[in-house]
């Protein structure tokens, strides 16, 4: 008898034979992508570069070679993430950190005169007011918060009654540079806040390289520049040293004092204290300034130099430091 093909299972089978052959097409190309030679990305931790802090101490006049080291570390790549500033190291750390160029740093150091920033005033708190340097900080940062730097940056001042250490990473820079910059007896202490607020003098007293600093604000890697070491060059000393001040129109050498400033404010104990903080720096630059004045265009530029040669040296085991502390972080993830 015959028999009538049942037309469901006639199209079932239809659907079923290209089915198994696209499934074993499939299984095939699945079979040939497997091995070594895949070319499925592995994925890799995402690892962030360690954080470079710059420390730029105090020493006045003499600060003028942190213009050198910042000069050969660009030239070589190395820009830091953080900025950390006592004083002097404060002035030119602002301007660095809020986007002026080796060079045009190299112009301000060389060009501005005393008389745009320093103000006389009769006082026995002191003899210099120092809104000059906070207006002239201010007007060269374009009027911004420190918080709005395109590097990070932190002023170092001190409590003027307490000498408790203040670190200031926001608000008005001019006037964080100002306190920072305030030596004992010879600049008016600021308040901050202004006119209601503690009133704060030069961070030299309480740290004159602060490296402490930049480890408690989060840096991997801390380049710390001294120039306030001895010098190490006696037999140059005669034939550099100009003609000592015989007024007290020096804006840079009035600043240069805050380390004999420091040192009535500052215990036997307490300067150890300072020096060993420095010693937790994993680079330190130490420029042979010692020798050098800077009360002429021609002594600044030797004062830069001195930062240059002091750097040049030592820019292959930074960077060899940067690679390994790199290397370090990816291999603790």
């Amino acid at each position: 008898m015959f028999v009538y093909p049942n037309h469901k299972q006639l199209n079932y089978k239809k659907l079923l034979r290209p089915s198994l052959l696209i499934v074993c097409s499939m299984s095939i190309s699945a079979c040939n992508n497997i091995g070594p030679t895949t070319s499925i990305a592995q994925a890799q931790p995402v690892v962030a570069a360690p954080k470079v802090a710059l420390v730029l101490g105090g020493g006045g006049a003499k600060g003028f070679a942190h213009v050198g080291v910042i000069k050969v570390l660009e030239e070589n790549g190395i820009t830091p993430t953080l900025v950390v500033g006592t004083s002097i190291g404060s002035l030119v750390g602002s301007l660095y950190a809020s986007g002026y160029t080796p060079t045009q740093l190299e112009q301000v150091a060389s060009t501005t005169p005393d008389s745009e920033l320093t103000d006389f005033v009769l006082s026995n708190q002191g003899f210099i007011e120092g809104i000059k340097l906070k207006n002239f900080i201010n007007a060269k940062v374009g009027g911004r918060a420190i918080e709005d730097f395109p590097i990070r940056f932190a002023a170092i001042a001190a409590e003027k009654h307490t000498l408790k250490k203040a670190v200031f990473t926001t608000g008005d820079a001019g006037l964080a540079v100002q306190a920072s910059c305030s030596v004992p007896n010879i600049f008016i202490a600021p308040r901050i806040p202004e006119k209601t607020g503690k009133k704060y003098i030069d961070g030299g007293v309480v740290s004159l390289v602060p490296v402490d600093s930049a480890r408690d604000l989060g840096a991997d890697i801390v380049i710390a520049v001294d120039v306030t070491m001895p010098n190490t060059n006696r037999n140059n000393t005669s034939g550099n040293i100009l003609p000592a001040i015989t007024s007290l129109s020096s804006f840079w050498r009035l600043l240069e004092n805050n380390l004999s400033s420091n040192n009535r404010y500052s215990t036997t104990s307490r300067r150890s204290l300072m020096s060993n903080k420095r010693e937790r720096a994993d680079i330190i630059i130490t420029p042979d300034v010692g020798h050098i004045s800077s009360l002429d265009t021609k002594q600044r530029s030797a004062l830069i130099m001195a930062g240059v040669q002091a750097t040049t040296p030592q820019i292959n085991a930074i960077k060899q430091f940067i690679k390994e502390k790199s290397s370090s972080k990816y291999a603790t993830l």
